[in-house]
């Protein structure tokens, strides 16, 4: 059996390791083994025979290395392998013993003494093998003499019977497939002329993504930022010495993400000019073409010939072809190897570089492929230029249009990079850093806004950059400080731009709300309302029906912002930007319209996703969270949480992570999931503490209370939900209070509280008697049953159950008014009654996967001396929380990949998870599981 030697791991690696293991196993056992690994330089072939050398232990071990300076004297390498068993030779026969010493002596044989040379090699291997077992490690077998990797070969393929194991280690052969055994490799390529005949091939290919992530994890630094770390895995194309190369040239302020990488980043040099000397043999013309491949992004055969000049035919591509550097299919050149394709600009001076550029820019349409002409014009100019500039400042506008925000934040600085004019220069780093804001990529957008600071001259481009850099920092800072920076940056903008100030302000009051302070987010509603005319755009005048509503509905004035509220609502229909439709959305939660909310969302971040606009995602999915928890979509709401948790980190939004991960612990009190509801939710509390984040905060507070009520604890959900009510911004949130009022009614009438209860309740009534949303309604009638008794509380709670029925989009509040009048009916002596809701909650609960309320709803059921229908546990009742998402996905059909990507886990993980939960559930396959579930 294989076991992992000490030492540093090879990652990737594992067939390999096995092979090589296998072939020590069959050594030992007088089963001689001969192979050849192959592959482009820095892919591990000396690596991997350093590890057949770690873990043979008990084998002789002969070890040499081809050196192309010997390459060319005959028998050089064998003289070097044998040297350490020179001893040996003495017990050769006379014959073979001498023409071996000679011929390592000498330098050569005659050519009729050939065979006998390689057949006392044989011999001698032989003879040392049957004392101990030999291993023989022969790396860069390429560059060996000829004469050396002959009767080398010849021993190779006549190991039968010796404890004898032979690797090789080469580059990539040359010319056709001849009589080699070949292993295919993975990309399914038919192999060139072996370097060795007659032994089997192992291509090594470049390793996956996720060996190349482990790799970092054993090699990097623990401070390594995760864009950097994505941007080495993209850069080195599954080449670990390139991969390690770049890791090892790296500064500390490149380690942490606070300075940019160099596109791709500078290969180690040795590494470079391996890649490079297949390229370097090739004739002029063709190295042209090939350098004008390599600088293309899409190389298309017909415009690369164009930049290469008139002359230029597809016959100059033949020689490289030949060699097997690049593929031509039609029209597309394409490498081989994709390092080569960063690694010959390279190595190329920079003068050719830019002519190259020129070349390029010159064949290529700025309508079609604006971002490529944009950097071919600025790494093939000569100096700033203010037309140069002017015309890709024409190709960034069109590049947003074309492939979105990063685009054309890439080519936007390009244009700066052209333009001599200082403030011009300005303004056009600080559109680069926008777009590289909406595109997500935050450190980006400080770098970019870090070079146009000192550039801007007036007034107002200052005040445009500090909103800029605002807007990308509020996502990352203290609510409360986000809000006052952007007040004031609204205030300086006023006199200057409308619309930017108007953003300015909005965002102020977005950050006052985060923190859920209603008289920072009043102050600066009030002043942005003022910029707003009746005949502004769309957008400005939902922001100003938003800003307006919230900030009236902050005060408690309900049907006084009921209207504006709906006007927002309306005007979401003209608007496609994300952050309008997600401030639509808000609008839509404060008037308890879930099916809106779910709706307009769901476009918000379908638009952020479609548009490039990834900053605005994570924004959207938290909101689209809440629609979807409490109409019951539980393993969707939990997909588009962890979905919005990693959109957040991806981008650097900690609000929004710490908001999501708020969510996520609603959902586990919800499943009744109670250790996981608390991890989540301490977590929330430390995140939001530091960032003043009232709005996750009491949500976070809210799933503890709904986890202890549905524990049957009123007493900690009514103190906890109490503290809510007086709670300060960064801590607490007036809209949170708002709608905690049924769960705090029912911890209130429990505890005996009826004053606090009755005035929470009389606040939630008059909310929802403006929003007038039947689900509000039928909360608020069930807390009227809470509070009063008889049949009085019947009429209470059947109006209630009729509400639930029109509303038909909130299953989880529909169960649990259901288990509450049915624990009323059951105090009131009618069984009878009781038992039809009971069980219809019963239902619901076990449908969702609620354990703690199914827990309740049976302790009604067996008060009135009624066995609940079916089993005490249903079938899925034994699943982990994670194992009932993953098996309610499968069951609406969604594949192992799907799943994998919903919930954010490899596929394996998946697989792993399935067959726990066939065998729990005693099925067998996933149309029983769908049969189960639906």
């Amino acid at each position: 059996m294989y076991t992992d030697p000490p030492g540093p791991r090879l990652r990737g690696r594992d067939a390999e390791q096995r092979t090589l293991a296998d072939a020590l196993g069959d050594a030992r056992s007088g089963r001689g083994v001969s192979m050849l690994f192959t592959g482009g330089p820095g892919l591990g072939k000396t690596t991997l025979l350093e590890h057949a050398r770690t873990i043979a232990g008990d084998f002789t071990v002969l070890h040499v290395a081809g050196v192309a300076d010997e390459s060319d004297i005959p028998l050089a390498g064998l003289h070097r392998l044998l040297r350490p068993v020179e001893a040996a030779l003495d017990r050769l026969g006379k014959d073979r013993r001498d023409l071996l010493r000679e011929a390592v002596t000498r330098g050569g044989v005659a050519e009729s003494d050939r065979f006998a040379l390689s057949t006392a090699l044989l011999d001698l291997v032989s003879l040392i093998a049957a004392e101990q077992p030999l291993l023989i490690c022969v790396d860069d077998a390429d560059l060996l003499d000829t004469p050396t990797l002959d009767a080398l070969a010849f021993t190779a393929r006549r190991l039968t019977g010796t404890a004898v194991a032979l690797l090789f280690a080469a580059q990539d052969g040359r010319g056709n497939p001849t009589d080699a055994q070949v292993v295919p490799g993975p990309t399914g390529n038919g192999a060139r002329e072996p370097v060795v005949h007659g032994v089997t091939e192992h291509p090594l290919a470049p390793l996956s993504d996720r060996a190349v992530h482990d790799l970092l994890t054993d090699r990097a630094p623990a401070h390594l930022a995760s864009s950097v770390r994505s941007a080495l895995v993209r850069a080195c194309h599954g080449n670990p010495a390139a991969l390690l190369g770049f890791l090892g040239g790296l500064s500390t302020a490149q380690v942490q993400g606070e300075k940019a990488l160099p596109e791709p980043p500078p290969l180690p040099a040795r590494l470079r000019s391996a890649l490079l000397a297949p390229y370097v043999a090739l004739p002029d013309g063709t190295r042209d073409v090939l350098l004008l491949a390599a600088l293309s992004a899409d190389p298309r055969l017909h415009l690369v010939l164009a930049a290469a000049g008139p002359d230029s035919t597809i016959s100059v591509l033949e020689p490289a072809e030949e060699r097997g550097l690049v593929v031509v299919d039609v029209d597309t050149v394409t490498f081989t190897d994709p390092l080569l394709r960063d690694t010959i600009p390279q190595g190329t001076p920079i003068g050719r570089l830019r002519a190259a550029h020129r070349s390029l820019a010159a064949v290529t349409d700025p309508e079609f492929a604006p971002v490529e002409f944009a950097r071919h014009t600025a790494q093939g100019a000569r100096a700033p230029d203010t037309d140069l500039a002017d015309r890709v400042a024409v190709a960034a506008r069109r590049a947003r249009r074309l492939e979105g925000p990063l685009a054309a934040s890439l080519t936007s600085e390009r244009a700066a990079a052209l333009t001599p004019e200082a403030d011009e220069r300005a303004c056009r780093l600080s559109s680069a850093s926008h777009k590289a804001y909406l595109a997500g990529d935050t450190g980006r957008a400080s770098r970019l806004l870090a070079q146009a600071r000192p550039l801007a001259v007036s007034d107002r481009r200052r005040a445009i950059i500090d909103l800029i850099d605002a807007q990308s920092r509020m996502r990352d800072s203290n609510a409360i400080d986000a809000a006052e920076r952007l007040f004031e940056i609204g205030r300086d903008l006023a006199p200057h731009d409308r619309n930017l100030a108007l953003r300015a302000l909005a965002r102020a009051a977005d950050s006052a709300s985060y923190a859920g302070d209603p008289v920072r987010h009043d102050r600066a509603a009030d002043l942005a309302v003022r910029l707003v005319r009746p005949d502004d755009p769309t957008p400005m005048r939902l922001t100003s029906a938003y800003l307006e509503g919230c900030s009236i509905s902050f005060r408690g004035d309900y049907p006084g912002s009921t209207p504006l509220l709906r006007e927002a609502v309306r005007l979401s229909a003209e608007v496609s930007t994300p952050t309008e439709l997600v401030w639509a959305g808000i609008c839509g939660l404060r008037l308890g319209d879930a099916p809106f909310v779910r709706s307009v969302t769901s476009r918000a971040a379908e638009n952020a996703r479609a548009r490039g606009e990834h900053t605005f995602a994570p924004s959207a999915l938290a909101f689209l969270v809440f629609s979807e928890f409490w109409s019951g979509r539980f393993p969707s709401a939990a997909g588009t949480a962890l979905e919005g948790l990693r959109a957040s980190r991806e981008t650097g939004q900690s609000i929004w992570a710490t908001q999501n991960l708020a969510s996520l612990a609603m959902i586990a009190a919800i499943q009744g999931d109670v250790e996981t509801c608390r991890i989540r939710a301490r977590a929330v509390a430390t995140q939001a503490g530091e960032n003043s984040l009232g709005l996750p905060a009491a949500l976070a507070s809210w799933a503890l209370a709904v986890l202890e009520l549905s524990r049957g604890n009123a007493a900690d959900a009514f103190f906890r939900l109490r503290s809510l009510v007086h709670a300060g911004p960064g801590n607490g949130h007036p809209t949170m209070r708002l709608l905690t009022a049924p769960h705090f009614v029912e911890a209130a009438v429990r505890m005996g509280e009826t004053e606090w209860a009755r005035a929470s309740l009389a606040g939630y009534r008059g909310w929802a008697e403006s929003v007038d949303s039947p689900s509000a309604l039928a909360l608020a009638a069930r807390g009227d049953g809470l509070l009063t008794t008889g049949e009085e509380a019947t009429d209470h709670f059947g109006t209630a159950l009729a509400l639930h029925r029109a509303c038909g989009d909130d299953d989880v509040e529909h169960a649990r008014t259901q288990l509450l009048f049915g624990a009323h009916l059951r105090r009131g002596r009618l069984p009878g009654r009781a038992r039809e809701h009971l069980y219809n909650a019963l239902e619901t609960f076990e449908r969702f996967g609620a354990r703690l309320w199914v827990r309740q709803t049976r302790a009604e059921l067996r008060a009135i001396g009624t066995s609940e229908r079916g089993p005490e546990t249903p079938p899925t009742g034994e699943l982990t929380a994670q194992q009932q998402q993953i098996a309610r996905l499968v069951a609406e059909g969604a594949t192992n990949r799907e799943v994998a990507a919903h919930m954010f886990i490899s596929p394996r993980t998946v697989e792993h998870h399935l067959r726990g939960i066939f065998r729990k559930l005693n099925i067998r396959s996933r149309v029983d599981l769908a049969r189960l579930f639906n």
